[in-house]
């Protein structure tokens, strides 16, 4: 027997039921012809990983010519080193890590391990399952570097690294919120998103640090943070030029970059899985409504017959919920799951759901039917919690948006491909790309499985276009945040307007970071415009009236409101203005869900409970994450600054709306309670402990106390089990 093609002998090592000794001993001699070729060695490697996963089906005496190819290919952490010949038992431990116990680098890591332990600055665009982030935690481990900044782009992600961080809390202080101060003591990590980096105000001598999936600095894609977090690149730079940025399927960095730094530039498709992607796009002519409900009967059909860890992308966080809510009818109605699956593990964050949201929630049926939905509107604490119980195995189905897939890692065999969009913009082949190499995962699922509902986008090439080294097209909101030194003569020559500013008025401009200059000085414009009538609707401190609030929202969502950005299903600003009212009045987004759904306008809208119920859970769950959080106190402290500048310059009486935003975005508790959360730590849970914290001790501290008390002392102030396995976990 003889293959001459690598997908002759994929089909092949799938269909066998069983691989005798002439069929092993013939596909390990084409899987030595190929990774001996440049142009074919990913392919040898391909099917190394696929005998890998078919392990059981390969005759024993066979196996350490596999051995011995999955060291050729580079593939240490596969390798069984007892079938390891002499000399490649040194290759074998000489890839293994120095700095963490039990780990074994593959090959193209181990290029990079070295190259940063020499202190070189690496930009590494590779696939999802390379392991780029491993590398993280060895510097970290070796103790090269005292003083590290993490850039990650989602908050979920950096909560992730946060937990593998802990163990070397002897060596650093782990910053979390820009509240802490670093410890003068020991090393300190700072785990920020680009928006804290910028804010943040008592960086030490910064020696090294890390912009996790560093094409969101490229505005070329559409990311509404890409001018902070090039700012954040910025701030970095001029503390140390040694760093590592990390990303996939990039093809190119700008060359003025590459030319300023002494960078290593390491392009790969080294990958530690088979991805197999199969189209089970519904090609019958049917109208748009029928084609919609074959699709999810196609779709329900195919999850209930798959026994493995499923994510189904899904455009935005509604479609996700929908879809999720659906499909437990549909098992419920069809009784047509044919296996068992063990949900004793969601009791824990059924309970707080229950207690802190509504016991009626949806996601209460969902999660005893083993599956849940994951969005940017579900808490934070909930979102990381419901992964880990997907990645243990008691959420078999696991709807989710790009939160998700761009942001924490999990072990999905299989990711489907539902929608063909991101919010409302059509996902292209990057976004396909992203979402496709979440499925499988090293030493877990040697296979992942991509199943398409949609057509797969046309193939492109991402160029990223650093702004702060190619500032032709760069917008202004980064070049003011340059100094003159480092400005390009063009970019000079459009900042002249800028310039011809009053100077105190650049000032407040550059300190609202990441806001439109022209959206600014439009505000301006209309604030002086009014004057001085508009004098009491701007002078307030502490809580605003009603109609003080609405008439700064409706500036906000005139000029600050991009096109098309996401608003949380938030109508207009007299909207959002009710609800921050209502919000600021009870202080917790539980009174305001519970109060909401007997509101007597939403009954009649919805008179069905049971949708009112979980239609406003998550109305309410979204504004809170979206506007309360963040998008919010942003806007109010822009707007603190703005109408400070304008009615100080005419002599007029200013407000300062610092404590109104801080306390939104806080959920009403002191500075260092409200850091607890970012230990993803409910706020329920501070709530109960707030009598028994100090509010001047640090968070580090607020955590080793609440850690002392007995699980009866803290059953005793009725924190539920989910709330203390969550304080266990952030110490």
């Amino acid at each position: 027997m003889t293959f001459t093609d690598i997908n002759s002998a994929i089909l092949f090592i799938s269909n066998a039921a069983v691989i005798n000794y002439d069929e092993s001993f013939a596909l390990s001699q084409f899987c030595s012809i190929l990774l001996e070729g440049k142009e074919s060695e990913s392919e040898g490697r391909d099917l190394v990983i696929r005998v890998r996963d078919a392990w059981d089906k390969i005759p024993e005496n066979t196996k350490p010519i596999w051995n011995m190819l999955t060291e050729a290919s580079g593939l240490y952490p596969y390798v069984d080193p007892e079938d390891l010949s002499q000399s490649a038992l040194v290759r074998y431990e000489y890839h293994k890590s120095p700095f963490l116990k039990d780990v074994y680098l593959h090959e193209q890591q181990q290029i990079l391990s070295i190259e940063l332990h020499n202190k070189r600055s690496v930009v590494v665009s590779a696939p999802t399952s390379f392991g780029k982030s491993l590398l993280i935690e060895e510097i970290v481990a070796s103790n090269l570097y005292q003083q590290i900044v993490i850039i990650q782009p989602t908050l979920a992600l950096l909560d992730e690294t946060r937990k593998k961080l802990l163990k070397y809390r002897d060596r650093y202080k782990v910053v979390v919120s820009t509240s802490q101060e670093p410890d003068s003591t020991k090393g300190n990590i700072f785990l920020f998103t680009g928006e804290r980096v910028v804010e943040y105000e008592f960086f030490p001598q910064i020696e090294f640090f890390v912009i996790d999936e560093f094409y969101k600095l490229s505005l070329e894609r559409d990311d509404d943070r890409a001018i902070t977090l090039n700012q954040a690149f910025h701030k970095l730079l001029k503390y140390t030029n040694k760093f590592y940025l990390l990303g996939p399927m990039v093809k190119n960095i700008p060359v003025t970059f590459k030319n300023r730094f002494d960078l290593i530039w390491f392009p790969t498709e080294f990958a530690t899985v088979a991805v197999d992607e199969k189209s089970l796009e519904i090609t019958n002519r049917v109208k748009a409504t029928e084609k919609k409900e074959l699709k999810k009967n196609a779709l329900f059909e195919f999850l209930a017959s798959k026994d493995e860890q499923t994510l189904i992308y899904c455009s935005s966080p509604n479609k996700a919920t929908a879809l999720c809510l659906e499909f437990i009818n549909y098992l419920k109605e069809n009784n047509s799951s044919s296996f068992v699956i063990d949900t004793s593990g969601n009791k824990d964050i059924i309970d707080w759901i229950a207690e802190n949201i509504n016991p009626r929630w949806s996601l209460i049926e969902a999660l005893k039917q083993g599956s849940a939905s994951h969005h940017g509107a579900l808490p934070r604490h909930l979102g990381s919690s419901i992964v880990d119980q997907f990645n243990s195995g008691s959420v078999r189905w696991l709807f989710c948006t790009s939160t998700l897939i761009e942001g924490v890692n999990t072990s999905a065999k299989n990711v489907i491909l539902y929608d063909k969009e991101k919010g409302k913009i059509p996902i292209d082949f990057f976004d396909y790309k992203n979402i496709a190499g979440r499925s499988g995962r090293m030493k877990k699922h040697f296979i992942g499985n991509v199943y398409r509902f949609e057509k797969k986008p046309d193939q492109t090439e991402l160029f990223v276009d650093i702004p702060l080294f190619n500032q032709e097209n760069a917008p202004l909101e980064i070049l003011i945040s340059l100094e003159d030194s480092e400005l390009e003569n063009t970019a000079k020559q459009r900042l002249e307007e800028f310039n011809n500013l009053p100077k105190d008025l650049q000032d407040v401009i550059k300190r609202n970071t990441g806001i439109s200059i022209e959206a600014q000085q439009k505000i301006i414009a209309e604030l002086e415009g009014d004057l001085p009538n508009n004098v009491e609707m701007l002078n307030w401190n502490q809580f605003p009236t009603y109609d003080q609030l609405v008439y700064l929202l409706e500036l906000c969502w005139k000029h600050l409101l991009k096109p098309g950005e996401n608003k949380a299903d938030v109508r207009n600003a007299k909207q959002l203005s009710v609800l921050t009212n209502k919000y600021s009045r009870l202080k917790s987004a539980n009174a305001l869900i519970n109060t909401t759904i007997n509101e007597p306008y939403w009954m009649e809208l919805l008179p069905d409970e049971q949708v009112r119920i979980d239609k406003i859970s998550f109305f309410i769950l979204n504004v809170t994450r979206h506007w309360f959080d963040y998008k919010l106190p942003k806007w109010l402290s822009v707007m603190s600054e703005l109408q400070e500048y304008v009615l100080a310059k005419h002599n007029l009486p200013h407000g300062n709306y610092t404590y109104f935003a801080t306390s939104l975005e806080h959920g009403f508790l002191p500075s260092n309670l409200a850091a607890l959360t970012e230990y993803d730590i409910p706020i329920s849970a501070i709530r109960k402990l707030q009598p028994i914290l100090n509010h001047d001790r640090t968070p580090e501290a607020l955590i080793r106390l609440i850690n002392q008390l007995s699980e009866t002392e803290l059953l005793k102030r009725k924190l539920l089990p989910y709330e203390i396995n969550k304080i266990r976990q952030a110490f």
